[in-house]
This record gives structure tokens, C-alpha cells and sequence, in this order.
């Protein structure tokens, strides 16, 4: 067990050293060393807890991250190629079309379409003044215990559940959610999800709970209120309405949810959710 902690916090370091170094060439030698391992032995470990082979996933992480700037940003395809780690537009435009079936423009085009249509069929539910409600914050680092989920986010509860059940029965929990795939770029079997709660010193966290540091920095933060099934709703009012329109730019991290009541003895409707958005300060 205390190995499956070990490696699970390697696994995790390598995927964020992934996300911070996009623009970068990124190898298996830079990567088995983030990971404290030899290139050959790093390999194998990789592929076996993620089931993907460390090519599929570099490449699998330009593609979902190029995808979302295209979705969510104005920005020139030539830009977004450089910013993925693309020397030059054509040999991304090739890899784009590989991995998505079509070139980025057209994916662009179709995908700010779909944004556009569920935007307009939320704004017909709320009115004006409950679409979205931004401020810029500065989070300072946060140390956590966590457990890993993979799968459709829907199903995050159950990965709560036994993360719960392992902590005291007094342990102050301040539940932080981490999701770092867009449902509608990745596949259901790739998502993946942490769940983590903030770490207080003066309790002892069991010996089989990974812990980890989540890196701070400037947020772009909206609260959702209502269920977790309607979170969508909110992501797609931040990334799609707000970020399009403000003249800030996104970091390479995942978004973060703080979850400011809690959802076992709150009916769904008053369920608070702060969603947070990495951005880059001006």
C-alpha cells in the first residue's frame, strides 16, 4: 500500500511537470527524472498505473490543451501551436487533425458553435443578473491529502466516500475537487479528478493517503450555486462567456473547486461551489 502512495505522488509530479512545460520538448529522460526513476524502469510504471504509453500521453495533453484554447479563446492557431510545444502550425495542424479527425479551424469553429448553443440555453433559464459573478484572487499554496479518481466526474462521490471514511471522525475538512479534463475534449476513461482536503498539522493523516502540495497563484473565481450535476452549467458561463471576453489568459493548471458547504446535510439548490480558474496576472 505504501508503495501504491509512493509511485501515485510520482505519477502525479509528472503530469503536472507535463501541464507547466507544454511550450517545451518533453522527454521520457526528462520526465523518468521528475519521477526519481530510470527511463527504463519509468516507463513501464507509467504505462501500468495509467495505461497509456508516455508518448500517448504527452500527446494526448497538447491535444486536450490546444483544443480547449480553441474553444474557449480567440487565439491564433499559430500561437496556440507554439504554446503546445509545436515548432511550427503545419506539423501541429497534422497532429491535430490525427488525434481529432479535423483540422483546428473547423474544430474551432464547431466547437464555439456548441458553446455558443448552451450558453444561449442557459441564459434562457437565469436571469441577467445570475449568469456569472467573477473576481480576481490570489490562492496561496495549499498541502492536502488526496485520493485519485478516474472516470466520468459524476461518479467523484464514491472516491470522496472512502476518502472520508479513512480520516478521524473529528478531521476539519475543507474539501478542495481538482479536475483537469474537459468532459467533452477527453475520453470518459482518461478523466481524471482529485480528491483532496487541506491538511491540518495537528491531526495525523493515515500513512496510505497520498499528500501533496497544490501550487497557488492568481485564480479567476466564480461560486455555483445549486447541484454538482449543474456545475457544467457555471464552467461554460466562466470559459465560454467571461474568458472570452476579458483580457486575461489562461495558466497551464487545472481549474479548482472549493466546496463551501456540505452537500450531505445541504439541499442541492443551496449547495455552493467555488469554481477557479487559473489564470496569468496582468
Amino acid at each position: 500500500m505504501k508503495q501504491s502512495k509512493h509511485y501515485l505522488k510520482k505519477m502525479s509530479d509528472v503530469e503536472n511537470y507535463v501541464r507547466q512545460h507544454l511550450d517545451k520538448k518533453i522527454t521520457v529522460d526528462d520526465l523518468a527524472e521528475v519521477a526519481f526513476l530510470s527511463p527504463f524502469h519509468f516507463h513501464r510504471v507509467f504505462k501500468a498505473m495509467t495505461g497509456e504509453s508516455v508518448h500517448e500521453f504527452v500527446t494526448r495533453i497538447r491535444m486536450e490543451q490546444a483544443g480547449q484554447r480553441l474553444k474557449f479563446t480567440a487565439q491564433k492557431i499559430s500561437d496556440i501551436s507554439f504554446m503546445v510545444g509545436y515548432g511550427n502550425p503545419e506539423t501541429f495542424n497534422r497532429a491535430f487533425l490525427k488525434y481529432y479527425g479535423v483540422p483546428p479551424r473547423e474544430f474551432r469553429k464547431n466547437q464555439k458553435e456548441l458553446v455558443e448553443k448552451k450558453i444561449e440555453e442557459i441564459i434562457k433559464e437565469r436571469i441577467v443578473s445570475q449568469l456569472i459573478s467573477v473576481e480576481i484572487k490570489k490562492i496561496d499554496t495549499i498541502k492536502v491529502a488526496y485520493l485519485e479518481h478516474k472516470g466520468i466526474y459524476k461518479n467523484v462521490g464514491s472516491t470522496w466516500m472512502k476518502l472520508i471514511q479513512q480520516l478521524p471522525a473529528d478531521y476539519p475538512i475543507r474539501s478542495i475537487g481538482i479536475s483537469y479534463n474537459d468532459p467533452h475534449l477527453t475520453a470518459p476513461s482518461l478523466i481524471r479528478y482529485d480528491a483532496c482536503v487541506a491538511i491540518n498539522e495537528k491531526i495525523k493523516i493515515p500513512e496510505n493517503i497520498p499528500i501533496k502540495t497544490i501550487e497557488g497563484g492568481w485564480f479567476a473565481s466564480a461560486v455555483h450555486r445549486g447541484s454538482y450535476e449543474r456545475l457544467d452549467e457555471t464552467y461554460h458561463l466562466l470559459y465560454g462567456l467571461w474568458l472570452s471576453t476579458s483580457s486575461f489568459d489562461l495558466r497551464d493548471a487545472p481549474p479548482m473547486e472549493f466546496y463551501l458547504n456540505d452537500a450531505r446535510s445541504t439541499p442541492p439548490d443551496e449547495t455552493l461551489t467555488e469554481i477557479l480558474l487559473p489564470i496569468k496576472k496582468q
